[in-house]
């Protein structure tokens, strides 16, 4: 072997260790980055679960306190009623204890009055002053609990107002945590994390129409499949002609309950898509 031939079989060897060097580091990166992208999935998923129960639980909680305040305003409309009848009741007593006691006081001035009439109108005046008493005894019960149930309904304004701000919270987190997943490049449409969490079901089809766009050349697929067959926005198929002959892949952008629309992110060279292709995600 010649002194050139030697060299280029060094340099061949030096070559190969320099590409499968290569190789390796691209696929830790590979790696590295899906395992990335699987723990910011999960993560999502978790915080987006969590943020739903939270959700539920303000929603459940308002809707709780409504029917309270709604059913103690009630009760402090009721009250307040009651509280202007014995008002007026004790105010009528009050003006027949009055006119009692002032026929009572002339008793002693009208000596032609007999002693058994005097003493029926000072029973009279006593049996009106207790009634007083209790009308005004009922009065104070009736005046305490009308204050009871208006310090309740305060505590529940303010549980009320304090679920509104923990529920506005969640809701600036959520728009804080979309921002920064849209800063980072990660999907914020809750369909594209979806199907890219989600794997599609192993499902085969046809294509039904192919058009390319003038502008921009965007391939357009048209394909027999849609959400009943449980395909999402962001699923990836695979398309084939009836040889078995690979043709591409497509991404749905467009998805209906029985047919969906990609667009071509990977064509295959020296080939083209045609209505009556195949299909499917089992590749």
């Amino acid at each position: 072997m010649t002194t050139v031939g030697k060299i280029l079989v060094v340099l061949h060897l030096v070559l190969s260790v320099m590409f499968m060097a290569f190789a390796g580091a691209v696929f830790t990166a590979q790696k590295n980055w899906r395992n990335n992208a699987l723990a910011t999935a999960k993560s999502l998923a978790t915080e987006k679960a969590a943020l739903k129960e939270l959700r539920d639980t303000v929603e459940a909680e308002r809707t709780a306190n409504t029917a309270k305040t709604a059913g103690l305003n009630d009760l402090i409309t009721k009250l307040t009623g009651e509280k202007a009848a014995l008002t007026a009741q004790v105010l009528t007593l009050d003006g027949d204890n009055k006119r009692l006691v002032a026929a009572n006081d002339s008793v002693g001035d009208q000596a032609a009055l007999s002693q058994t009439e005097a003493e029926e109108r000072v029973l009279e005046a006593t049996l009106q002053r207790g009634k007083n008493a209790v009308a005004f005894q009922t009065r104070e019960e009736l005046q305490k609990k009308l204050n009871e149930e208006a310090d309740k309904n305060f505590g529940l304004e303010l549980q009320i107002q304090q679920m509104v701000e923990r529920h506005d919270k969640v809701l600036e987190d959520l728009r804080i945590m979309k921002l920064y997943n849209g800063s980072m490049g990660y999907p914020t449409d809750p369909k594209t994390m979806v199907a890219k969490t989600t794997p599609p079901p192993p499902v085969v089809g046809r294509v039904m129409d192919y058009r390319k766009e003038k502008v921009g050349k965007t391939e357009l697929v048209e394909i027999s499949l849609g959400s009943d067959d449980g395909l999402s926005v962001g699923h990836i198929m695979t398309v084939y002609n009836n040889k078995g002959v690979y043709l591409g892949k497509i991404r749905l952008t467009l998805v209906h309950a029985d047919n969906a629309v990609g667009i071509v992110t990977e064509p295959a060279k020296n080939t083209t898509i045609q209505k009556g292709d195949n299909v499917t995600t089992k590749l």
